[in-house]
């Protein structure tokens, strides 16, 4: 899975971060894959922020203290971008929007824009199954399903906001 990991690292290190619009029309509606949220917000602003209305959401505040100054747990980089949340999708472009909005379903979510704007994050990922694309690799999502977000997670570090 190591080799994987590296891979994967080596593809996400050459891209470029992607605003929210960007990957609603770069990614493919179909496509699998894995991606990872980054954000330009101190850790101060998740403790403040408020407590979700649907409970199967993300909790920022709780996270983030809970994670706070853990050794594993991905700091903030100052007046950089740094990652808060790497996930996985079926339908990439679908689960990756997800993330942003707030509904009342019965799947958790980060729901970042029931708190913040779209301008503090960016996103990153990539595509399984696709080694033409620049952001693609020739592994098939089911190989790397079941592994690989925690075993990156692992090897670079937990992301704040990630509950398991």
């Amino acid at each position: 899975m190591l080799s994987y990991i590296k891979v994967i690292e080596a593809k996400l290190e050459s891209q470029p971060l992607l605003s929210l619009s960007e990957v609603k029309n770069e990614v493919g509606a179909s496509v699998s894959g894995f991606y990872w949220i980054y954000s330009n917000l101190p850790m101060e602003e998740f403790k403040k922020a408020a407590k979700p209305k649907n409970p199967v959401h993300v909790d920022f505040m709780e996270l983030s203290e809970v994670h706070a100054e853990l050794k594993h747990v991905i700091s903030p980089v100052e007046s950089n971008y740094w990652c808060i949340y790497n996930g996985k999708g079926k339908q990439l472009r679908h689960r990756i929007v997800a993330e942003f909005t707030d509904t009342k379903g019965k799947t958790g979510k980060l729901a970042l824009l029931r708190c913040f704007k779209e301008e503090n994050f960016r996103i990153k990922y990539v595509v399984c199954g696709d080694e033409k694309n620049a952001k693609g690799i020739a592994t098939q999502y089911a190989d790397l399903e079941r592994n690989l977000e925690r075993v990156w997670r692992l090897q670079l570090g937990w992301p704040v906001l990630c509950r398991a």
